[in-house]
Formats: structure tokens, sequence, C-alpha cells
């Protein structure tokens, strides 16, 4: 097995322990799971998942952001002429999160609320949120963005995210598009939608 489909064969099985371990979490409360419990009723190890997940905490996280989201990826992808600048980046590089919450939104807003109930998901979603801050304030850095300002729209721009996914999860027929572009243009002191920010 080569390199890259080994890597791919991890990463689908990783997704898949994550899927069945958080059934075990939202069916019987998270609190109230061990590890060793929550591997055998998703039929594996407690060896196995370690193999996966270093904790707890970390099988919530990805079964919401997969295994790590790349925020810096949507943005270094823009050609070198996009107009895109300030919170149309950040908007932009949001998107993909958007779209894999969107086609599945009963499941995303119960893991959403889970995260929600417990104080360690919370912090281990907000230690993924720094690192992924970090990597998309360099993005914006590469296309031209003052690095302070890099840091600022990275950061505020991801804890808006945050808060759309807070209000969106409170719901029950809300459109996480529209909580996200809501969150976003009350960012925008002008008003406008963050796309058409031009500086």
């Amino acid at each position: 097995m080569t390199a890259p489909l080994r890597d791919r064969t991890r990463a689908i099985l990783r997704a898949e322990l994550a899927d069945a371990v958080l059934a075990v979490f939202l069916e019987r409360g998270y609190s109230e799971v061990t590890v060793e419990e929550a591997a055998r009723q998703a039929g594996v190890s407690r060896a196995t998942f370690f193999r996966y997940f270093r904790s707890k905490e970390d099988v919530v996280v990805a079964a919401v952001e997969g295994d790590r989201v790349d925020y810096a990826a949507p943005v270094l992808a823009l050609p070198a002429d996009s107009p895109l600048t300030g919170w149309g980046l950040i908007r932009a590089a949001v998107e993909p999160v958007i779209d894999v919450a969107t086609r599945a939104p009963d499941a995303y807003r119960a893991r959403l609320r889970l995260i929600g109930s417990e104080f360690a998901l919370k912090a281990r979603l907000r230690e993924r949120r720094a690192e992924g801050a970090e990597s998309l304030a360099a993005a914006l850095v590469t296309r031209g963005t003052e690095p302070l300002t890099a840091r600022v729209l990275a950061a505020a721009g991801l804890a808006a995210v945050d808060v759309a996914w807070e209000e969106w999860a409170a719901s029950e027929d809300a459109d996480f598009r529209e909580t996200v572009d809501a969150a976003f243009a009350r960012l925008d002191r002008s008003g406008r939608p963050p796309q058409a920010r031009t500086g």
C-alpha cells in the first residue's frame, strides 16, 4: 500500500471510529461513558482507540471538524487577481466548513449541542480554533495583509463562526450559511456584505 493510500485509509477509519464513538456519547451522555466503554461499544479495543485519538475530547472535535480543518487552504487557492480582501478572505476561508455542516444539519446540530454542554469539549475546540486562526493569519499575510491585521481578522472571523455555530445549534430550522453571513455582516461596520469589502 502506498503512503498516500495508507493515509487516506487511516483518515477514513478515523472518521468512521469518530462517528461510532460519538453515537455512544450522544446516546448515553459524554461524561457517563469512559474511553473503554466507548471503544467497546464501537467495536474496537482501547489500544485501537488511542492509535487514532489522544482523548475523548478529540473524538468529538474530529466528528465536527474532521481530522483537521485547513482554513488557510481556500485563501491560498484563490487566484492572484482575486478581488477579495479583509473579511471577504475570511469568509472564503470558512466556506468549506459551512458546506460540510449544511450537508447534514441535524447531525451537526447534535454534535455542536454536545460540545456546548461540556466544558472540556469547548476548551478542546477553542484550542483547535486557535491553531486554525494561526494558519489562516499566515495565509492572509501571503496575500499582502499586514501581520497584525491578519491575526486580528483571523481570530475575529473564526470567533464569529463559533458564535454562528452556537446560534445555529440552538435553533431548529435556521440556515447555517445565513447565520454565518449575519455574523460576518456585524463584523463589517459599514454594513455591506463581507464579500463586497475592498479593504
